[in-house]
């Protein structure tokens, strides 16, 4: 039975490979050629004009692997789920049209046994996904987030920074915050007292993130303190206090999430935890839900998964074609209908527990849907 295991699984994840390959690639090819113009542009643009064709050529590869290569791993996360399903449909069809399960079942051995090689490999693969989404795609969050406009770049342009809250009531703003490096350009921190008044003034010529302390260390920084309009502190606000760092907890993550919300779904366990220390700075309910939401998705794909089985381990003649039709009209629904749910709040319920109640409603529909296949 052991080698019968093996040729299952090894069947099915193959499948699994060809089904990601073919639809990545696809992807790929679809949008380089909606987009072909801008990556045509910064391919001549990195040679130059004196380039020559195969030159070109070579750095409109490098640049099209370079925004699209990373994003495999968010395709895979995305992904996961549903090529599970259509490999398990491709393996089951062709040892159906092989006349392998009717062999099988002839041997005395039952269809949900022969169903096992494929749950245990789909575990696996999602088993894989968590550690795709706890090591890689934070690591990859700032090439993921790129935009078109982006091509070329190693992470997302800089951008302003408008005035934004910290956990203390404190504001920050900045002409241009730059991800790729964690500095600020021209920023001013707000001091502002319970009333929202402001008590101190500080601005610098850049500030570039710590994480060691938690502060932004300042180039020029200056403190100024608003006051009675004396002529010894009018002097004091002209030349201002230097002060070489600012303690806030505005960390770059936050503020990337605040301009990109994909980011936060990219973040790791511990990434997740540590913002969760600010919730004043962050929206800790949607960042608890992104944290179980990965347990989540892995039960919601086992159990489409089990669910559509009966749709393709046949014991008795039927229509492939038809099967494959009911497969997809309940297989889709219900992944994507759980998918969207994980992202909606349940009023009254906590976000670590909302989570969990696709898993129960498809749970009951799993078992019905095998306890009525014939084996």
């Amino acid at each position: 039975m052991r080698l019968i295991d093996r040729y299952i699984m090894g069947r099915f994840i193959g499948n699994f490979c060809i089904l990601l390959m073919f639809l990545f690639v696809f992807a790929v090819s679809v949008d380089l050629l909606l987009e072909l113009d801008e990556y045509v542009d910064v391919a001549k643009e990195q040679i130059g004009p004196d380039g020559s064709s195969v030159a070109e050529f070579i750095a409109l590869v490098k640049i099209v692997v370079n925004f699209h290569g990373p994003r495999i791993f968010q395709f895979y996360a995305y992904m996961v789920g549903m090529l599970t399903v259509g490999a398990m449909g491709f393996t089951f069809s062709q040892m159906y049209r092989n006349r392998e399960l009717g062999a099988l079942l002839a041997a005395g051995i039952p269809l949900h046994r022969v169903a096992m090689p494929v749950i245990v490999a789909a575990l696996g693969l999602n088993g894989l996904q968590l550690l795709n989404q706890e090591f890689l795609l934070p690591r990859l969050a700032p090439m993921l987030i790129r935009k078109h406009g982006d091509i070329g770049q190693e992470g997302v342009q800089a951008f302003n920074v408008r005035f934004t809250a910290d956990g203390r009531g404190n504001l920050l703003q900045s002409p241009s915050f730059d991800p790729q490096t964690a500095s600020l350009s021209m920023p001013t921190f707000l001091d502002r007292d319970e009333a929202g008044r402001t008590v101190r003034r500080v601005t610098a010529d850049r500030a570039v993130w710590s994480p060691d302390d938690g502060a932004w260390h300042l180039t020029n920084g200056l403190a100024i303190t608003p006051g009675t309009d004396t002529a010894a502190h009018t002097t004091a606000m002209l030349l201002g206090q230097p002060i070489d760092r600012y303690p806030t907890d505005l960390t770059p993550d936050v503020l990337t999430i605040r301009r990109f919300g994909q980011f936060a779904t990219m973040l790791s366990i511990t990434q997740i935890r540590e913002m969760l220390q600010s919730p004043g700075v962050v929206n800790a309910d949607a960042l608890v839900r992104f944290a179980f939401a990965r347990f989540t998705t892995v039960m919601i794909n086992m159990v489409v998964l089990v669910m559509v089985l009966p749709y393709f381990l046949l014991r008795e003649p039927a229509s492939l074609l038809r099967n494959s039709v009911l497969c997809a009209a309940m297989a889709i629904p219900a992944s994507m209908g759980s998918l969207l749910s994980l992202a909606m709040p349940f009023p009254g319920i906590p976000p670590a527990l909302g989570v969990f109640l696709p898993v129960l409603v498809l749970i009951p529909v799993a078992m019905f849907m095998v306890s009525s296949m014939r084996s």
